[in-house]
């Protein structure tokens, strides 16, 4: 009788998952389906499971003190273009040298070139603007964590940036090897 109950558990779970939009959902709704705290326990390892066997990943993130469990698949979002994915690398990357929310003035003021990019990536959920203490701040929502959920980790200001220096000193390199011929 147990394992019927855990099925319609699941299922209920899945549905709930599957029928978000943005197939993003708060952790509490999870464990209010459940009947304790020890059943949500035994019942995400087996969700998380489930929908890696049909090439889903659910995964777990913070967002402004709460929890969520966002569904991902690989590969990109076609919602949002690959300049937009490079923007929003370098946001998350900036988030990660600096430690913190930045004040929308400011990042306005850094991203000024990117600004339309930036207000697709808001549009579509994947950066959020917050109020803090009566200041207006970009966020990175859950989904736009969820689309760097590999590399997330590896992604820092300082890589990136020489990344780009090391493409400037090829440039210029080839430029010199062209002089001399």
């Amino acid at each position: 009788m147990k394992i019927l109950e855990n099925e319609i558990l699941l299922q209920q779970i899945s549905r709930l998952i599957i029928q978000n939009k943005k197939k993003i959902v708060n952790e509490r709704d999870i464990i209010n389906l459940c009947s304790d705290e020890e059943e949500y326990k035994r019942i995400i390892p087996i969700l998380v499971q489930n929908f890696k066997l049909i090439g889903f990943s659910l995964i777990r993130t913070t967002f402004q003190g709460k929890r969520f469990f966002i569904l991902t698949t690989p590969g990109k979002d076609d919602v949002i273009s690959p300049s937009m994915y490079g923007t929003l690398g370098l946001i998350i990357a900036l988030y990660n040298d600096v430690g913190r929310e930045i004040e929308l003035i400011k990042f306005k003021k850094i991203f000024k070139e990117l600004w339309d990019e930036i207000e697709e990536l808001i549009t579509h959920n994947y950066l959020q603007i917050t109020q803090d203490k009566g200041t207006d701040k970009i966020s990175i929502t859950p989904i736009g964590k969820a689309a760097f959920k590999n590399i997330l980790k590896d992604l820092n200001l300082p890589k990136i940036l020489s990344f780009q220096d090391h493409d400037v000193k090829k440039k210029t390199t080839k430029k010199k090897n062209t002089k001399k011929k």
